[in-house]
C-alpha cells in the first residue's frame, strides 16, 4: 500500500484526515471531527503509512522549510544542513548552493567571518563587539547568542539583522550543531533612527530657545535692567542677551519733536 503521508508533511492526499504527533508516536485522526482513526506507535508502520520517526522527521523538515523567519543549521564541522525558504528570499543564496558547505559567512560578509553559530561551535566569543554593535548572551536559550547590526548588502540590500543562535545537543548531550534565525528589521530600524533624529533636532532648538520670565528689575526713570550680577543694563543689551530679539534703532514722533524740533514743525508753502 502506498503511504498516505505525501512528502512535504502536511496534508494526505485526500484530505481527510491529519498526525498529531505526541510522546508515544503519532495519531492519525479525522479531519472533520477530530476522531482517532489509528496509533502509529514508534518503530511500527500501521494504516499505510511510515513510521512515527519518520513522520515527526518529514514534519518537523516542512515545519522549518515554511517557517516565514530565516532558518539555517550548521553541524559540529561547520557545514550547512539546513537553508529554508525564507533564508533563500533573505540572503539570495539558494539552498542548494550552500548545503554541504562552509560558505554560510558569505550572505553576510565579504571576507570570512565566523557567524554565531560558528563561534558556539568553536566556543570563541572573542571579539564579537568589533563585528556586532548589540550583542550578548541569549535571553530565552541557555548557552544561545544573540547580535544585531547593519550589513551592507544581504540579498543585494541594506539591512538590519538580528540574530539568534542555539545549540542543539543529543540525549548525551555532545554537540550536534547550531541553529540560527535572521530576523530583517530594517524598516523599523530606520524609523527609530529617524525618530531620534528628529528628538536630537527638537532638542538642539529647545536649547536654543531663550525666554524670559520672573520679576525683572528696572529703573523707573532712565529704564536700565538689573542683571543677575547687579550690573544695570541698557534695556535692549538686556533683552538681546536674553532672548532671540533684535533691536533696530529710530525716534518716535514725540521724541522726534523733543530732540529735532526745528525738523519737526510744518513747512511752510
Amino acid at each position: 500500500m502506498q503511504p498516505d503521508l505525501p512528502v512535504n508533511g502536511l496534508e494526505t492526499p485526500c484530505r481527510d484526515h491529519y498526525y498529531v504527533i505526541n510522546g508515544d508516536g503519532v495519531n492519525k485522526e479525522n479531519k472533520t471531527d477530530g476522531s482517532l482513526l489509528c496509533t502509529i506507535s514508534k518503530n511500527e508502520e500501521k494504516c499505510g503509512v511510515r513510521t512515527s520517526e519518520d513522520v515527526f522527521i518529514k514534519v518537523c523538515e516542512n515545519m522549518v522549510q515554511n517557517c516565514a523567519v530565516a532558518i539555517f543549521a550548521i553541524d559540529s564541522n561547520h557545514r550547512v544542513i539546513s537553508w529554508n525558504r525564507a533564508c533563500e528570499e533573505l540572503t539570495g543564496i539558494k539552498a542548494a548552493d550552500v548545503i554541504g558547505t562552509s560558505n554560510h559567512w558569505t550572505a553576510f560578509y565579504d571576507r570570512h567571518q565566523a557567524t554565531l553559530s560558528d563561534r558556539i561551535i568553536a566556543n570563541d566569543l572573542e571579539g564579537m563587539d568589533a563585528i556586532y554593535a548589540v550583542n550578548g548572551p541569549s535571553l530565552l536559550i541557555p548557552q544561545g547568542l544573540h547580535a544585531e547590526g547593519w550589513y551592507p548588502n544581504v540579498g543585494g540590500k541594506r539591512r538590519y539583522l538580528i540574530f539568534d543562535a542555539a545549540p542543539i545537543h543529543d540525549q548525551a548531550g555532545d554537540l550536534l550543531g547550531v541553529v540560527e534565525t535572521l530576523q530583517d528589521i530594517t524598516v523599523l530600524k530606520q524609523m527609530e533612527e529617524e525618530k531620534e533624529r528628529l528628538n536630537h533636532e527638537l532638542m538642539e532648538a529647545l536649547n536654543q530657545i531663550k525666554t524670559l520670565s520672573g520679576l525683572i528689575p528696572i529703573c523707573a526713570a532712565c529704564k536700565k535692567i538689573r542683571d543677575d550680577k547687579g550690573y544695570w543694563n541698557q534695556i535692549e543689551n538686556y533683552l538681546e542677551e536674553h532672548s532671540d530679539a533684535v533691536f533696530s534703532h529710530g525716534l518716535c514722533p514725540e521724541c522726534f519733536k523733543e530732540y529735532f524740533p526745528e525738523a519737526a514743525k510744518p513747512r511752510k508753502e
